[in-house]
């Protein structure tokens, strides 16, 4: 389904309501933290409480090392994203980009990301990595204008594309709009079209919006769910087969288009994005991070 009809109809109609939710105009009333009270009366009130990361991290970037703090906040992460972000563009930019400096961005992004892992027969993140990182600027050279494709094909004839948890948080970095589409965001937009859905009584919700949920990545992770209903919105796994890649590619696409056209109707009600908490995808993205965390005391709220 390309942009333009995936953005019609019932996505449309759901694109005007985020809109308002972003705006403010809408209450979201989204509970959270299991065991406490804590409740988002708007989407900005789960953006100011957004943390990262669980544990102080050092990232060891080509350039410099950054620390940060556990729990820092959106504006100190931002710092960082955007420091990672230009790093990893001007790497790509150059007219021979150094293979050794574009995998160590790679690495720096997923680290920060709390990614960049390793089982046990060599695969995850960091053996995907350490398999192609002689060959990273070709691979991305012919993957970024996939992932930039309106149509929604995302082709890729050589079958090698990858699509997690890990390299969502790179594609987002180098490329435009570009959400980074983990467990917690996927989570809270399904809640999201569970809740818009039952204020407008649209049964059953349409295939397109049924947006793929993966599991938490925590131990034990059904102490967490990120589903707001996995008979509608079923969990899927983003490894092993090319169809599975392609799967999270595709509701990564449709996450971006989504967001996009919901914070412009935002901006457009709002006479302006000074009105807004909310000044691009990314803040949008950091208040779905927040919700997504754990479902477990939002699942009747829809």
């Amino acid at each position: 389904m390309n942009k333009i009809d995936f953005l019609n109809g019932d996505t449309a109609d759901f694109t005007a309501w985020l809109g308002e939710v972003i705006a403010g105009t809408k209450p979201l009333h989204f509970t959270y933290a299991p065991g406490t009270a804590g409740v988002d009366d708007t989407l900005a009130a789960a953006k100011n409480r957004y943390c990262w990361p669980k544990k102080m991290t050092v990232i060891d970037t080509p350039a410099s090392v950054i620390t940060l703090t556990r729990n820092s906040s959106l504006q100190r992460n931002q710092l960082v994203l955007d420091e990672l972000s230009n790093g990893i563009r001007d790497c790509l930019a150059a007219k021979r980009p150094d293979e050794d400096a574009l995998a160590g961005w790679v690495r720096a992004i997923m680290v920060w990301g709390g990614v960049y892992t390793e089982t046990k027969n060599g695969g995850g993140n960091a053996g995907w990595l350490k398999e192609n990182r002689a060959t990273l600027a070709a691979y991305l050279t012919r993957i970024l204008p996939a992932l930039s494709d309106a149509s929604g094909n995302l082709p890729n004839p050589e079958g090698d594309l990858r699509s997690n948890a890990g390299t969502t948080k790179v594609h987002a970095l180098i490329l435009a709009d570009f959400v980074i589409y983990d467990s917690r965001v996927a989570a809270a937009l399904a809640w999201l079209v569970k809740k818009w859905a039952s204020e407008h009584d649209v049964s059953p919700v349409v295939e397109h919006l049924r947006f793929a949920c993966m599991k938490a990545n925590t131990s034990p992770s059904r102490s967490k769910p990120r589903s707001p209903d996995p008979d509608i919105f079923p969990y899927f796994a983003a490894t092993g087969h090319i169809r599975n890649h392609r799967k999270h590619a595709t509701w990564n696409l449709r996450a971006n288009w989504v967001l996009r056209a919901a914070l412009d109707k935002a901006i457009h009600s709002a006479g302006g994005k000074s009105a807004l908490s909310f000044q691009s995808v990314r803040d949008v993205e950091a208040a779905l991070f927040m919700m997504g965390e754990n479902l477990e005391h939002a699942l009747a709220a829809a």
